[in-house]
């Protein structure tokens, strides 16, 4: 299916590029186009090889035998898998910058809507190459979904430092990064797929030291993130898959809550659910908003 994308792509450049060889008035879309044809030739390879790694790296080794007890994956596929992440991350990119300059050239409608349905096809191929990576890490060393929100973007980047830190003190790598805003545009933030962990062995793991926590200086990250929390003026939200923590106005509260496709749009409404678990799935953690 790329390969026939591809090829109706380059014949909709060439096309254009005979009409404009008629008019000698047009030497710089002349040059955009030929411009456009190397980076089309280079994503076209990159997006080959990329698939080319992901087909190797799913193919079964052997015949498979499960093991006794988990065993971590080894340091040649972890470095595999990060080696994957970059070029998925990259081809990621480079679609978009392509869209983006496509959109600056001065195409006839017919040529238009051949690059259009050409770049939503590759962009269909990236993320099914994105899925069938998390699919990969999934069985290798386990995927967490989470998520961080806070309203209107408030101190996004000191939360975001905060959470790949406390990340990063789980065992955990931030591997895909997606914008998300809540249905009321209220609140925004990034939906994270981390790698390293099982849901809900880092969920319990979590909340054990939340429970026991009752110093607000503790060394830890995660009680950096959850002192940044607290010192939203708004809401917020820090989500691990079942682990969350939701700040409002004059609460902070952490709880193991069921993972949704689609998060409540405010905050509050997660609070109001961490509140009606049973006492030993909640914790209160409201002393962190007045200590010093």
């Amino acid at each position: 299916m790329t390969t026939v994308v591809l090829v109706l792509l380059c014949l909709a450049i060439a096309g254009r590029e005979l009409y404009l060889a008629s008019d000698k008035r047009l030497p710089r879309a002349q040059a955009d186009l030929r411009d456009l044809r190397g980076q089309l030739s280079e994503l076209a390879r990159r997006h080959e090889a990329l698939k080319t790694v992901v087909d190797e790296a799913t193919e079964p080794a052997g015949i498979p035998i499960p093991p006794e007890q988990p065993e971590a994956p080894p340091a040649e596929v972890l470095d595999g898998m990060d080696a994957l992440t970059g070029r998925v991350e990259r081809l990621e990119k480079q679609v978009g910058e392509l869209s983006d300059e496509l959109g600056g050239l001065d195409l006839d409608r017919d040529a238009q809507r051949a690059l259009a349905r050409s770049l939503d096809a590759m962009e269909q191929d990236v993320q099914e190459l994105r899925r069938e990576m998390l699919d990969r890490l999934d069985r290798e060393e386990g995927v967490v979904t989470g998520m961080l929100l806070s309203e209107e973007g408030e101190a996004e980047a000191l939360l975001a430092d905060a959470y790949e830190r406390a990340a990063a003190e789980y065992g955990l790598r931030p591997r895909v990064r997606e914008a998300y805003a809540a249905a009321t545009g209220a609140y925004r933030g990034t939906v994270y797929h981390l790698s390293g962990r099982r849901a809900g062995v880092l969920a319990e793991d979590l909340f054990t030291f939340v429970r026991g926590l009752y110093d607000p200086r503790d060394p830890s990250a995660l009680n950096a993130l959850l002192t940044e929390l607290a010192a939203l003026r708004g809401g917020g939200v820090a989500r691990f898959g079942p682990f969350t923590a939701v700040s409002t106005q004059s609460a902070l509260v952490c709880g193991l809550l069921p993972e949704e496709g689609t998060p409540p749009a405010e905050p509050w409404q997660l609070a109001d659910r961490i509140r009606e678990l049973p006492a030993d799935r909640q914790s209160d953690l409201s002393w962190l908003r007045s200590a010093d």
